[in-house]
């Protein structure tokens, strides 16, 4: 037995060392004694890897490259000590503190509110890890907490003994019946000096800079029983030197060498004379390289006096140029140098930042690579299917977790069904148990809420029972598994509804066929990750039934544990081809065979790592608890040390060429600095070049030639260059090398053209040809007010809305469309109940109104989107502010049928073909017809002398007011429509002619009244009436308005009309008012935007013409922009900017005729 170090800095060949010593005995005698090879885990392939490939090595049954802990595998596996028991993962552990966490709730001083924060059971598991790794027992958790309470360290105290609980807990959980993985070492320990494996091998362990207490005790104990352990640290020297300070790069190698030195010293373990490796072969060919191994660390650094030919230093526009510049960089390496992609390594110090675009840009480059980091689960499609499955029964079948567990694609029921299914269920609010019960759905839409129900057409029945089959294919494993949750006495019957929720949907053979399907796609990786997911569901149910099968847990608590497993569960990958780039974090890279590492992220708190504090204990914590015995894992300063020395490995790990990039922005735009090394590298190398990419070719010309890497990749590149070429600015004359290439080769120049023309796109749709408008819309054209509005707003929303008649999402909820759709209903439907019960509106009291506005809400909530208004407490309470809305609504009514000689003629009245009423068509000159149709909410009628007026109300929920220019630009022309309809059709209504009264607009409200104090009852109602006064344009007549108030005397506004009567018996210049020749104006105005807007739809008129006039946008609340895209800022998109003439000059443009074009 003896102990042998090899020394070495970085490139001097220590791992060739070792590997070439274990060739050179397995050459020579291929049977014997063991050979073992240790090294950090995620190096153990790339190493056994590259001892495969040693020459004139057929193959091994000597050497074998082990961690630690397989090491302790296959020690326990022969001699026993815990090998016999079940051996229980980190995923089991974390299940079982949550448990503890929810037992121990009323016991725990700091956790007995578990943290929300993901990763707390983690961090928790850690820490007791942490105690085990250096032999902290909880009995001495105890004491230290004891102490620190003595001492008035009631925090820490606190936090001690919720430790000492839980880690008391999972110790009594674990003894006698499972193995923790913790504790491998420690068994490793005890068998060493009984396994046959160990005795007489030799050891080599390499790629570590220092070890745990427990990996201590192994070495200790190899040192005692191997024939001979070889140690190989990165390390200048054993001795001190003048530099071997904390600020040393080598500081924590330099403790490891002195600790195992005084380990075999105590031993008596001889130690044979170090082989210090002074050469460095790695950088034979770079004397950039071998400068800046020598002088990256050294306080004072020598300048390298000629240009570093093998060294890039570079700064991109933000991380996404970083990325590319890379991928075309290793594009150049492999193309023009001959590299292979297994020779090339990126790496990273924060994988998180990048690891989304380096898929992304090397997928995009064809470059192949592998990502060396565990993989989390929670967002896999199994994982989404049981945590959804169990939400369902939770949350009683509420909609979010029913359609996440549909949309994993696991379910039988396809996407396009899902989509159907969930565009039925939002629109009418199902949850709960009318997933499950027996009868068929049959929710059907009701175009009125008081029509009458005739019964489902053809169409609606296929459709639904569609609706019902799609239902009951989704809803058939589900209902089992609720049925089998609800009987489940334990976590055993709990995990097994589970298990058998995933065979009943064929859960493995999903995977193996979607493994299969990525593995012809060319993506082993993920083919890999879709077959381990399996095993690792299964094994995280086996754990939890091992742990807490017996347990008889809530669904919720079951949740929750399960939660935490999943959380946890992480998929570790080999890298499934031979060439390809490995991309890793700094503290897990260990590829010392390359030729080109690029260094990524070397930017100001990144590289080198700004460390936090991070576990359960702070800092100051740490080191109170070494104060008190307790020896935990090292703080800030020591890793900042480890930080020095990654730093140091990483920038001497390529053999040829490195490359050290920096990102000058975020994403988001915030400027980021570079770091540190990057001015120690331009200290190092005066003469180094700093190249800037940015993410486009810009017009500076040297850095073109970079961005032509790859076909595919080119042509956005081509298409900006081109783009600033038709702006007049110079482009290289590469470029247009590049542009005949791709416009040549054959399976190029389709999407090349295609790019190309992007540089001329505007953002216009050609009109529709006449045949296809008339195919689409039909001839006569039937068409509603708010049609001509929408078309005149901009003919593309008209386009979308009537031509291709998209809609938006019905969702179950109550938006203002819908209360103003119910307003009218009931409004309508109180008319028709007071002229039956009453008959005069003038007759009724407010209790009339109280009584009618609440039978005449309870009959049509129900009709009202499936009782909506029914479904949860607070569209209850909305549905009672509707009543009090209507009987308020239906008093101020009865004030004008008192004051007034007006009375409802109509209600709901409508107009069109096959209506009521039936206005005359409009012809146009091509002889085609437009036929106007709709409903008038209320049309009043009064009478006076031979004469009959009439007078439109239309109900609105919000505030509306006429604007003439809004109405002769064709955009607010309901009113005037309705009243040119009822005059027009007077005849067929009324059986003679009539005169116009005037066209308003009543809001539907229950009004608030700002006051400074109380305000008596008479009051109210008169401040009531006036904030409800009607808006819009009466008939410039003393005698009509007198006939709508006539209780409005010289002097006075009225409160029920916008108008008031001065002193002299004339009208107030603020009242809305117009003289029945405006009118007449307007009329023809009228029919000429109806004649307009039929020649657009016949057309084929379908511009991106948003129009805007004063404060109106017709884009503002447009449901069409993701339909029509339009931007200001793309060719052929403007606003249609309408003029705003003044009223003089507005009725002189009307009296011409001169209408809009």
């Amino acid at each position: 037995m003896s102990l042998r170090f090899i020394t070495g800095r970085a490139g001097s060949g220590k791992t060739h060392r070792c590997l070439e010593e274990i060739a050179e005995i397995l050459r020579v005698s291929p049977v014997g004694p063991p050979l073992i090879f240790l090294v950090p885990e995620q190096a153990s392939f790339q190493t056994e890897y590259a001892l495969c490939l040693r020459p004139g090595l057929r193959g091994s049954l000597r050497a074998e490259i082990l961690s630690f802990r397989r090491l302790a595998y296959r020690v326990l596996a022969e001699v026993g000590g815990g090998a016999a028991r079940p051996h229980i993962g980190d995923l089991a552990k974390c299940m079982l503190l949550r448990r503890f966490l929810e037992s121990r709730r009323a016991e725990l001083k700091t956790f007995n509110r578990i943290p929300a924060v993901p990763g707390f059971l983690d961090r928790l598991a850690s820490a007791i890890s942490e105690f085990k790794v250096y032999g902290v027992s909880p009995q001495t958790l105890g004491s230290v907490a004891a102490s620190f309470r003595a001492t008035g360290e009631t925090g820490l105290s606190d936090k001690m003994d919720d430790l000492c609980l839980l880690y008391a807990d999972l110790q009594n959980a674990l003894s006698g019946r499972y193995t923790d993985p913790d504790d491998y070492l420690d068994l490793l320990t005890k068998g060493i000096p009984v396994s046959s494996l160990v005795s007489k091998s030799t050891v080599w362990v390499d790629g570590f800079s220092g070890f745990t207490p427990q990996e201590y005790a192994v070495l200790e104990a190899l040192m005692r029983h191997a024939k001979r352990v070889n140690v190989a640290l990165c390390l200048d020297g054993p001795e001190s030197s003048p530099e071997a300070t904390n600020g040393d790069v080598f500081h924590i190698t330099r403790e490891t060498y002195a600790r195992i030195t005084e380990m075999a010293v105590r031993q008596g373990i001889p130690v044979e004379p170090t082989v210090q490796l002074a050469a460095k072969p790695r950088f034979r060919s770079s004397p950039a390289l071998i400068h800046l191994e020598q002088n990256l660390a050294r306080a004072t650094a020598l300048p390298f006096n000629s240009e570093p030919v093998n060294l890039t230093l570079t700064a991109a526009a933000d991380r996404r140029a970083e990325v590319e510049a890379v991928g075309r960089e290793i594009i150049h390496l492999c193309r023009d140098r001959s590299y292979r992609f297994r020779e090339i390594s990126i790496v990273l110090r924060q994988l998180d930042l990048y690891r989304d675009l380096i898929e992304t840009v090397f997928t995009d480059h064809g470059i192949p690579f592998f990502i060396d980091f565990k993989r989390q689960v929670m967002h896999h499609p199994v994982v989404e299917l049981v945590r959804s499955a169990l939400d369902i029964v939770l949350n009683r079948w509420a909609y979010d977790p029913v359609f996440r567990y549909l949309k994993t694609d696991l379910a039988p029921v396809d996407r396009e069904s899902v989509d159907i299914l969930e565009n039925y269920v939002l629109a009418y609010g199902i949850q709960g148990f009318r997933w499950t019960d027996g009868p068929d759905w049959g929710y059907r839409p009701r175009r009125r809420l008081d029509e009458a129900d005739t019964g489902p057409s053809a169409g609606e029945i296929a459709f639904l029972q569609r609706i019902n089959r799609i239902r009951r294919a989704a809803t058939e494993a589900l209902a089992a598994f609720e049925r089998e949750v609800r009987k489940a006495a334990d976590v055993t019957q709990l995990t097994a509804s589970l298990v058998n929720l995933l065979l009943r949907l064929d859960v493995p053979g999903r995977l193996q066929a979607w493994s299969s399907q990525l593995q012809d796609g060319g993506k082993p990786e993920l083919a890999r990750e879709y077959a381990q997911l399996w095993n690792g569901i299964i094994d995280l149910f086996d754990q939890l039934v091992d742990c807490l099968g017996e347990e008889s847990v809530s669904l919720e608590e079951y949740a929750r544990i399960l939660d935490a497993g999943l959380e946890s569960l992480h998929l570790a990958l080999i890298p499934p081809a031979i060439d390809q780039v490995l991309v890793g974090t700094l503290d897990r890279s260990r590829n010392p065979d390359i030729r080109a590492a690029f260094v990524l992220g070397v930017n100001d708190g990144i590289l080198p790592a700004r460390h936090s504090e991070h576990g359960l204990f702070t800092d100051q914590e740490r080191e109170k608890l070494a104060q008190g015995g307790v020896e935990l894992a090292p703080g800030i300063w020591q890793r900042h040390l480890e930080e020095q020395f990654l730093v140091y490995i990483a920038f001497t790990r390529a053999s040829e060429y490195l490359w050290v990039s920096y990102a000058l922005s975020e994403d988001e735009g915030r400027a980021l600095g570079p770091s540190i090394l990057i001015d120690r590298l331009r200290s190092i190398f005066p003469t180094v070049r700093e190249v800037v990419f940015t993410a486009e070719p810009g017009q500076t010309v040297p850095n073109d030639l970079h961005y032509i890497a790859r076909a595919n990749t080119v042509i956005p590149f081509l298409a900006t260059r081109l783009r600033d070429h038709l702006r007049g600015h110079p482009i290289a004359g590469i470029w247009w090398d590049v542009y005949n290439w791709l416009a040549a080769h054959p399976d190029l120049s389709a999407r090349t053209a295609s790019v190309v023309q992007s540089l001329f796109y505007v953002n216009r749709e050609p009109d529709l040809l006449a045949e296809q408008a008339v195919q689409l819309y039909g001839s006569p054209l039937r068409t509603s007010v708010s049609r001509i509005e929408r078309l005149n707003s901009c003919p593309f929303a008209h386009f979308s809305s009537y031509g291709l008649r998209l809609r938006e999402r019905q969702v179950y909820k109550l938006g203002a469309p819908d209360l103003g759709e119910f307003l009218h209903a009931t409004l309508r439907r109180f008319a028709e109940l007071a002229d039956l019960k009453v008959g005069d509106w003038a007759l009724l009291t407010a209790s009339d109104c109280d009584d009618l506005a609440a039978e005449v809400v309870a009959e049509l909530t129900p009709a009202l989107q499936n009782e909506i208004l029914l479904s949860t407490a607070r569209y209850r309470h909305l549905g009672s502010k509707v009543q009090k809305t209507v009987a308020r609504s239906a008093l101020v009514f009865t004030e004008h049928a008192r004051q007034g000689r007006f009375h409802p003629v109509g209600l709901e009245l409508g107009f069109g073909p096959g209506a009521t009423l039936a206005p005359a068509p409009v012809v146009l000159e091509t002889g085609q017809m437009v036929q106007l149709e709709g409903r008038i909410d209320r049309l009043d009628v009064a009478r006076d002398g031979d004469d009959r007026y009439l007078r439109v109300i239309d109900y609105k929920s919000g505030v509306t007011r006429p604007d003439l220019k809004s109405v002769y630009h064709g955009l607010q022309i309901q009113l005037l429509a309705y009243l040119d309809v009822a005059l027009s059709c007077a005849t067929q209504l009324l059986g003679v002619e009539a005169k116009p009264g005037g066209m308003l607009y009543f809001r539907a409200y229950n009004p608030l009244l700002p006051s400074c104090g109380p305000l008596e009852d008479a009051e109210i109602e008169v401040k009531i009436l006036e904030k409800m006064r009607m808006t819009g344009l009466l008939v410039a007549d003393p005698g009509v308005v007198r006939l709508m108030d006539a209780n409005l005397v010289p002097g006075r506004i009225s409160r029920l009309l916008p108008v008031g009567i001065t002193g002299k018996g004339t009208f107030y210049q603020a009242s809305s008012l117009i003289t029945e020749e405006q009118l007449d104006d307007l009329r023809a105005h009228l029919h000429h935007l109806i004649r307009i807007a039929g020649q657009r739809i016949f057309g084929g008129t379908v511009d991106i013409a948003p129009a805007v006039l004063g404060g109106y946008t017709a884009c503002r609340f447009c449901p069409f922009k993701p339909v029509c895209h339009f931007d200001p800022l793309l060719g052929g998109n403007a606003y249609r900017q309408l003029p705003s003439p003044g009223p003089d000059e507005l009725w002189q443009h009307l009296r011409s005729g001169k209408g809009e074009e």
